[in-house]
Protein backbone atom coordinates (compact mmCIF):
# COMPACT_ATOMS: atom_id res chain seq x y z
CA UNK A 1 0.00 0.00 0.00
CA UNK A 2 0.71 3.73 -1.04
CA UNK A 3 1.71 6.52 2.09
CA UNK A 4 0.12 9.25 1.84
CA UNK A 5 3.63 10.79 1.10
CA UNK A 6 3.85 8.81 -1.74
CA UNK A 7 0.30 9.73 -2.86
CA UNK A 8 1.16 13.68 -2.57
CA UNK A 9 4.29 13.16 -4.66
CA UNK A 10 2.26 11.54 -7.51
CA UNK A 11 -0.21 14.40 -7.33
CA UNK A 12 2.36 16.76 -7.38
CA UNK A 13 4.06 14.93 -10.09
CA UNK A 14 0.93 15.13 -12.37
CA UNK A 15 0.72 18.91 -11.54
CA UNK A 16 3.95 19.46 -12.52
CA UNK A 17 3.38 17.44 -15.96
CA UNK A 18 1.07 20.08 -17.00
CA UNK A 19 2.42 22.65 -18.93
CA UNK A 20 -0.23 25.40 -18.66
CA UNK A 21 -0.14 25.22 -15.14
CA UNK A 22 3.60 24.72 -14.58
CA UNK A 23 4.43 27.68 -16.79
CA UNK A 24 1.55 29.77 -14.44
CA UNK A 25 3.72 29.40 -11.21
CA UNK A 26 7.38 29.93 -13.46
CA UNK A 27 8.45 26.23 -13.25
CA UNK A 28 9.91 24.26 -15.60
CA UNK A 29 7.48 21.70 -17.25
CA UNK A 30 8.34 18.09 -15.74
CA UNK A 31 10.48 19.75 -13.12
CA UNK A 32 11.80 16.75 -11.07
CA UNK A 33 11.70 18.20 -7.98
CA UNK A 34 9.07 16.91 -5.97
CA UNK A 35 8.31 19.52 -3.37
CA UNK A 36 8.20 22.65 -5.46
CA UNK A 37 5.24 24.76 -3.00
CA UNK A 38 6.39 25.26 0.69
CA UNK A 39 4.35 22.88 3.65
CA UNK A 40 2.21 25.89 4.34
CA UNK A 41 1.27 27.01 1.01
CA UNK A 42 -2.49 26.39 -0.41
CA UNK A 43 -1.36 23.88 -3.12
CA UNK A 44 0.22 21.92 -0.84
CA UNK A 45 -2.51 21.90 1.98
CA UNK A 46 -5.06 20.63 -0.89
CA UNK A 47 -2.48 18.07 -2.10
CA UNK A 48 -2.36 16.50 0.95
CA UNK A 49 -6.01 16.48 1.35
CA UNK A 50 -6.55 14.99 -1.79
CA UNK A 51 -3.62 12.37 -1.02
CA UNK A 52 -5.11 11.51 2.39
CA UNK A 53 -8.48 11.20 0.80
CA UNK A 54 -6.52 8.60 -1.99
CA UNK A 55 -4.98 6.58 1.35
CA UNK A 56 -8.64 6.11 2.74
CA UNK A 57 -9.89 5.19 -0.16
CA UNK A 58 -7.30 2.79 -1.03
CA UNK A 59 -7.35 1.43 2.62
CA UNK A 60 -10.89 0.98 1.97
CA UNK A 61 -10.27 -1.05 -1.41
CA UNK A 62 -7.81 -2.96 0.02
CA UNK A 63 -10.31 -4.49 2.61
CA UNK A 64 -13.34 -4.74 0.68
CA UNK A 65 -11.13 -6.85 -1.23
CA UNK A 66 -9.52 -8.49 1.08
CA UNK A 67 -13.19 -9.44 2.69
CA UNK A 68 -14.73 -10.60 -0.76
CA UNK A 69 -12.06 -12.85 -1.01
CA UNK A 70 -12.16 -14.78 2.28
CA UNK A 71 -16.36 -15.22 1.61
CA UNK A 72 -15.78 -16.75 -1.96
CA UNK A 73 -13.21 -18.67 0.11
CA UNK A 74 -15.73 -19.90 2.87
CA UNK A 75 -18.83 -20.81 0.31
CA UNK A 76 -16.40 -22.92 -2.28
CA UNK A 77 -17.88 -26.57 -1.94
CA UNK A 78 -15.69 -30.13 -1.82
CA UNK A 79 -12.33 -28.58 -0.67
CA UNK A 80 -10.67 -30.00 2.12
CA UNK A 81 -9.79 -26.33 3.40
CA UNK A 82 -13.60 -25.42 3.54
CA UNK A 83 -14.03 -28.52 5.75
CA UNK A 84 -11.06 -27.19 8.38
CA UNK A 85 -13.08 -24.08 8.45
CA UNK A 86 -16.04 -25.28 9.57
CA UNK A 87 -14.93 -27.55 12.30
CA UNK A 88 -12.95 -24.22 13.60
CA UNK A 89 -16.24 -22.99 14.04
CA UNK A 90 -18.01 -25.66 15.60
CA UNK A 91 -19.74 -25.05 18.99
CA UNK A 92 -20.51 -27.55 21.74
CA UNK A 93 -24.19 -27.81 23.15
CA UNK A 94 -25.28 -25.47 20.39
CA UNK A 95 -27.93 -26.39 17.22
CA UNK A 96 -27.73 -25.36 13.73
CA UNK A 97 -30.38 -23.49 12.34
CA UNK A 98 -32.81 -25.37 10.74
CA UNK A 99 -31.56 -26.01 7.14
CA UNK A 100 -27.79 -24.05 6.91
CA UNK A 101 -24.85 -24.57 8.35
CA UNK A 102 -24.78 -21.64 10.69
CA UNK A 103 -25.37 -20.88 14.15
CA UNK A 104 -27.89 -18.37 16.13
CA UNK A 105 -25.46 -16.08 17.95
CA UNK A 106 -27.38 -13.21 18.20
CA UNK A 107 -26.79 -11.55 21.80
CA UNK A 108 -23.95 -13.62 22.18
CA UNK A 109 -20.51 -11.94 23.00
CA UNK A 110 -17.39 -12.88 21.15
CA UNK A 111 -15.86 -14.01 24.49
CA UNK A 112 -18.67 -16.49 24.95
CA UNK A 113 -18.71 -17.62 21.15
CA UNK A 114 -14.82 -18.19 21.91
CA UNK A 115 -15.30 -20.22 24.82
CA UNK A 116 -17.86 -23.00 22.58
CA UNK A 117 -15.73 -23.03 20.04
CA UNK A 118 -13.18 -26.12 21.69
CA UNK A 119 -11.92 -27.09 18.44
CA UNK A 120 -8.56 -25.13 18.26
CA UNK A 121 -6.35 -27.03 16.11
CA UNK A 122 -7.65 -28.70 12.99
CA UNK A 123 -6.73 -30.21 9.38
CA UNK A 124 -8.88 -31.75 6.74
CA UNK A 125 -6.53 -34.30 3.66
CA UNK A 126 -7.67 -36.42 1.76
CA UNK A 127 -6.17 -39.42 0.34
CA UNK A 128 -4.93 -40.19 -2.94
CA UNK A 129 -6.75 -43.90 -3.24
CA UNK A 130 -9.59 -42.87 -1.63
CA UNK A 131 -12.63 -40.75 -1.26
CA UNK A 132 -12.08 -40.41 2.63
CA UNK A 133 -11.61 -37.54 3.65
CA UNK A 134 -9.75 -37.28 7.08
CA UNK A 135 -10.25 -34.66 9.71
CA UNK A 136 -7.79 -34.06 12.52
CA UNK A 137 -8.86 -32.27 15.67
CA UNK A 138 -7.37 -31.65 19.15
CA UNK A 139 -8.33 -28.96 21.57
CA UNK A 140 -6.40 -26.94 24.14
CA UNK A 141 -5.87 -27.77 27.94
CA UNK A 142 -4.28 -24.55 28.87
CA UNK A 143 -1.06 -24.10 26.25
CA UNK A 144 -0.80 -27.93 25.63
CA UNK A 145 -2.68 -30.02 22.79
CA UNK A 146 -5.62 -32.35 23.76
CA UNK A 147 -7.95 -34.85 22.61
CA UNK A 148 -12.12 -33.34 22.67
CA UNK A 149 -13.89 -35.11 25.10
CA UNK A 150 -15.90 -38.35 24.43
CA UNK A 151 -19.43 -36.17 24.51
CA UNK A 152 -17.94 -33.34 22.41
CA UNK A 153 -16.57 -35.75 20.06
CA UNK A 154 -20.18 -37.18 19.30
CA UNK A 155 -21.70 -33.58 18.90
CA UNK A 156 -18.69 -32.82 16.45
CA UNK A 157 -19.05 -35.90 14.51
CA UNK A 158 -22.77 -34.46 14.34
CA UNK A 159 -22.24 -31.43 13.62
CA UNK A 160 -20.01 -32.16 10.51
CA UNK A 161 -22.87 -34.97 9.05
CA UNK A 162 -24.98 -32.09 9.26
CA UNK A 163 -22.95 -29.57 6.69
CA UNK A 164 -21.03 -32.23 4.72
CA UNK A 165 -21.71 -32.40 1.22
CA UNK A 166 -23.67 -35.39 -0.05
CA UNK A 167 -21.67 -38.22 -0.76
CA UNK A 168 -18.63 -37.57 1.68
CA UNK A 169 -17.11 -39.75 3.84
CA UNK A 170 -15.52 -38.61 6.70
CA UNK A 171 -12.94 -39.91 8.97
CA UNK A 172 -12.52 -37.95 11.77
CA UNK A 173 -9.58 -38.34 14.28
CA UNK A 174 -9.50 -36.99 17.91
CA UNK A 175 -6.52 -38.91 19.61
CA UNK A 176 -4.00 -38.65 22.52
CA UNK A 177 -0.99 -37.43 21.59
CA UNK A 178 1.45 -39.83 19.86
CA UNK A 179 4.31 -40.37 22.24
CA UNK A 180 7.44 -39.63 20.90
CA UNK A 181 10.89 -41.01 21.87
CA UNK A 182 14.61 -41.00 20.87
CA UNK A 183 17.84 -41.68 21.58
CA UNK A 184 21.04 -39.27 20.79
CA UNK A 185 24.85 -39.10 21.72
CA UNK A 186 25.82 -35.28 22.74
CA UNK A 187 29.22 -34.40 22.59
CA UNK A 188 29.73 -31.27 25.00
CA UNK A 189 32.75 -29.04 26.10
CA UNK A 190 34.00 -30.02 28.95
CA UNK A 191 34.02 -26.47 30.54
CA UNK A 192 30.61 -26.99 30.66
CA UNK A 193 28.49 -29.47 33.43
CA UNK A 194 27.32 -32.38 31.51
CA UNK A 195 23.93 -31.91 33.72
CA UNK A 196 23.10 -28.26 32.31
CA UNK A 197 23.37 -29.35 28.77
CA UNK A 198 22.06 -32.07 28.98
CA UNK A 199 18.79 -30.88 30.94
CA UNK A 200 18.81 -27.71 27.70
CA UNK A 201 18.99 -30.49 25.26
CA UNK A 202 16.18 -31.95 26.92
CA UNK A 203 14.22 -29.11 26.71
CA UNK A 204 14.86 -28.38 23.57
CA UNK A 205 13.86 -31.38 22.17
CA UNK A 206 10.41 -31.30 24.13
CA UNK A 207 10.11 -27.60 22.75
CA UNK A 208 10.55 -29.03 19.14
CA UNK A 209 8.61 -31.89 19.07
CA UNK A 210 5.33 -30.48 20.72
CA UNK A 211 4.99 -27.17 19.05
CA UNK A 212 5.13 -28.48 15.63
CA UNK A 213 2.88 -27.33 13.68
CA UNK A 214 -0.46 -29.16 13.73
CA UNK A 215 -0.48 -32.73 11.40
CA UNK A 216 3.13 -31.26 10.77
CA UNK A 217 5.95 -33.22 9.62
CA UNK A 218 9.00 -34.01 11.93
CA UNK A 219 11.83 -34.47 10.63
CA UNK A 220 15.09 -36.21 12.17
CA UNK A 221 17.42 -33.95 10.50
CA UNK A 222 15.55 -30.83 12.31
CA UNK A 223 16.52 -32.20 15.34
CA UNK A 224 19.85 -32.30 14.87
CA UNK A 225 19.75 -28.90 13.69
CA UNK A 226 18.31 -27.76 17.06
CA UNK A 227 20.40 -29.60 19.39
CA UNK A 228 23.58 -28.61 17.42
CA UNK A 229 22.46 -24.64 18.09
CA UNK A 230 22.88 -25.06 21.98
CA UNK A 231 26.05 -23.41 23.69
CA UNK A 232 28.36 -26.63 24.59
CA UNK A 233 27.29 -28.67 21.89
CA UNK A 234 29.83 -29.80 20.06
CA UNK A 235 28.37 -32.86 17.92
CA UNK A 236 25.24 -34.37 17.93
CA UNK A 237 25.30 -38.16 16.78
CA UNK A 238 21.77 -39.06 16.24
CA UNK A 239 20.78 -42.65 17.00
CA UNK A 240 17.09 -43.53 16.39
CA UNK A 241 13.62 -42.02 17.34
CA UNK A 242 10.45 -43.90 17.64
CA UNK A 243 7.05 -43.11 18.06
CA UNK A 244 3.58 -44.85 19.85
CA UNK A 245 0.55 -44.44 18.53
CA UNK A 246 -2.13 -44.04 21.58
CA UNK A 247 -3.20 -47.13 22.89
CA UNK A 248 -1.17 -49.12 21.04
CA UNK A 249 1.63 -51.42 22.10
CA UNK A 250 4.59 -51.44 19.46
CA UNK A 251 6.69 -48.42 19.08
CA UNK A 252 7.21 -47.97 15.71
CA UNK A 253 10.84 -46.70 14.41
CA UNK A 254 10.73 -42.86 12.51
CA UNK A 255 12.86 -43.07 9.01
CA UNK A 256 13.87 -40.06 8.58
CA UNK A 257 10.53 -38.17 8.87
CA UNK A 258 7.14 -38.56 10.27
CA UNK A 259 3.36 -36.99 10.35
CA UNK A 260 1.90 -38.11 13.88
CA UNK A 261 -1.28 -40.12 13.71
CA UNK A 262 -2.93 -37.88 15.63
CA UNK A 263 -1.72 -34.72 14.65
CA UNK A 264 0.70 -33.83 17.29
CA UNK A 265 3.11 -35.43 19.70
CA UNK A 266 3.81 -35.53 23.29
CA UNK A 267 7.54 -36.09 24.97
CA UNK A 268 7.82 -39.59 25.71
CA UNK A 269 11.82 -41.39 26.52
CA UNK A 270 15.02 -39.34 25.88
CA UNK A 271 18.37 -41.16 26.44
CA UNK A 272 20.39 -38.30 25.79
CA UNK A 273 24.08 -39.42 26.16
CA UNK A 274 26.48 -36.97 27.37
CA UNK A 275 30.12 -37.73 25.90
CA UNK A 276 33.18 -35.38 26.56
CA UNK A 277 34.55 -34.08 23.16
CA UNK A 278 37.90 -34.19 23.17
Amino acid sequence: MRTIEEIKESITADFMRNEDLAKAYGFEVGSSFTEPFTKTSIESILFYIFATAGWVLENLFAEYKKDVGQCIENIIPHRPKWYCHKVLNFMKDKILIEDTDQYNTAGMMEDEIKALQVVKHAVATERKDSSVLTIKVAGLEGKKRCKLPAEVEKQLSRYITEIKDAGVRINLVNMNADIFNCEVDIYYNAMLLPENVKAECHAVIVENIENLPFNGEYTNMSLVDVLQKIEGVEIVEFKNASTRVDGASVELPINARCVPDAGYFAAGTFNINMIVYE
